[in-house]
């Protein structure tokens, strides 16, 4: 599996006041700079989403509930660039929620010279419990994912990820809460446990001193890490920088292939990376 980073740069120029804290739309741009020991890599991203149903924000413009409940479709453009080479990368994704329960979803991806075609079969049990299969070129997965309400919009949520064989797994958690008059706080956490590599963990928080702005930072086993910044302009539009250390798997993108794949996988490896982003909420 290739293993690549973030995401971009885009000129900003747009805003519009909608008062409304709902969304059909999330859209992600981005550019990144990593300078590795052994060369330069620049990369530049862009993903949309629609959802059918409008989604809520939870308080901060940029968290949303646990668990998705929104029949949606996305796409996704990937470029990097290292040296002479240049490799584009495209994705077009889907997923239905049906009256039932039954969750249906799937995505074409070309990533370099490999495809991950995906098909997910789910069922949503209840509002805060679902668990769904993958089939990824022949490989099957298993995803389930469970939400505790505490109180208001505060949670704690709980991910497991596992091959049918149980090679691998991963288990991730969130909990997110109101910590004061507009201020919030998410702490995660993720672990790998793989019968063929060394295991992995992975922790990140971020702090949102309103509801537009946040400050984040992760950490990981290798003792790499990422300290990023987050600011929406209004109920549309935000930039986010951020400066590490952390090569994350380029499928935390949900457009690209399962979305199995976006927790975690990382390298120990010399790295600095800048990234810079935009993002646009309708």
């Amino acid at each position: 599996m290739k293993k690549y980073g973030l995401v971009f740069l885009f000129v900003l120029s747009v805003a519009s006041g909608a008062d409304a804290e709902e969304y059909n739309s999330i859209t992600n741009f981005g550019y990144s700079d990593l300078d590795f020991s052994e060369g330069d890599r620049d990369e530049l991203f862009a993903e949309t989403t629609y959802y059918f149903s409008a989604k809520s924000s939870l308080g901060p413009l940029r968290e949303f509930e646990f668990i998705n409940k929104s029949s949606s479709l996305s796409a996704a453009y990937f470029h990097s660039t290292t040296g002479f080479y240049n490799s584009d990368d495209f994705a077009l994704g889907g997923e239905y929620f049906s009256k039932t329960g039954f969750v249906i979803g799937g995505n074409l991806t070309t990533f370099g010279r490999d495809n991950f075609n995906t098909f997910s079969l789910g069922y949503l049990f209840t509002p805060n419990f679902l668990m769904k299969f993958y089939n990824t070129e022949g490989t099957t997965y298993a995803k389930m994912r469970y939400n505790y309400q505490l109180n208001g919009s505060d949670y704690v949520g709980f991910d497991v990820s596992t091959d049918i064989v149980f090679d691998w797994q991963i288990f991730s958690s969130k909990y997110f809460s109101k910590v004061g008059d507009d201020k919030y706080m998410s702490l995660e956490f993720n672990y790998l446990n793989d019968n063929e590599w060394d295991d992995y963990w992975r922790a990140a928080a971020n702090y949102y001193f309103t509801k537009n702005s946040s400050l984040g930072i992760d950490y990981d086993e290798n003792s790499d890490y990422r300290v990023g910044f987050s600011h929406f302009f209004n109920q549309n539009v935000a930039i986010e920088a951020s400066y590490g250390t952390i090569l994350e798997n380029p499928f935390k993108y949900k457009s690209f292939g399962s979305d199995i794949f976006k927790t975690i996988w990382n390298t120990d490896r010399n790295l600095d990376k800048i990234e810079l982003g935009v993002t646009v909420q309708f």
